[in-house]
């Protein structure tokens, strides 16, 4: 194996610290201000535009006219320097795993760049492979796993994938990268042979000494 390829956001820091909260309340705003939607509706119709396109951009890009840049702008421009800072401890994980590392994010290239150098960590990566560069296909879509293995030249097999989402991981898995869930410390973990489980980033670490050779 020759890349460890991550994901993001609740990935690279914590869940629940603030960061998709704040997002989620851009969203919700753009959503309102500038689609009309029903304040009191529209977490339901964002519920229902994921379950069908795998993201709210996706849905609001089919059954809007969306101005895209426009609404990545209002979403993600915001400051994130209050709910992050320097991960050393991270820092540390990443420089001890033997494998170019590189991050795959549905995210805008702007909010992925700020996540990476506000965590101490944006010079690790090889590259940020953000939601400009998957043709703004997200994940689990398996075009987003052939355009990031085909940016970093490598078959999917020379891929570990690590994500937080297991519609992400199966997906990942199906592709035929080595694939990762994050799972929340009381998820429950279904029968699924197709991909590894860690509960804490820091895990990582120990199952990359079992996968690799030598």
């Amino acid at each position: 194996m020759q890349v460890l390829l991550l994901d993001l956001d609740e990935t690279l820091y914590p869940r629940g610290n603030g960061v998709l909260r704040r997002i989620d309340g851009r969203i919700n705003s753009f959503m309102t201000d500038r689609l009309g939607f029903d304040p009191a509706a529209v977490d339901a119709a964002r519920e229902t535009l994921c379950a069908r396109w795998g993201t709210t951009m996706r849905g609001l890009l089919e059954t809007h006219a969306l101005d895209l840049d426009d609404y990545l702008q209002h979403c993600h421009g915001v400051d994130l320097s209050d709910l992050l800072g320097p991960d050393p401890r991270l820092r540390g994980l990443l420089e001890r795993v033997p494998l170019r590392k590189a991050v795959l994010t549905n995210a805008p290239r702007r909010h992925a760049h700020q996540v990476l150098h506000l965590l101490g960590i944006a010079d690790l990566m090889e590259r940020v492979l953000a939601l400009e560069d998957i043709g703004y296909v997200p994940k689990p879509a398996p075009s987003a796993f052939a355009a990031a293995t085909a940016a970093l030249g490598v078959p999917p097999g020379e891929c570990v994938f690590v994500d937080d989402m297991l519609a992400s991981v199966r997906a990942a898995a199906d592709c035929g990268l080595h694939a990762v869930w994050l799972a929340s410390p009381g998820a429950a973990v279904p029968d699924d042979a197709r991909h590894h489980v860690v509960r804490d980033v820091h895990e990582i670490e120990g199952l990359l000494g079992r996968l690799l050779p030598g």
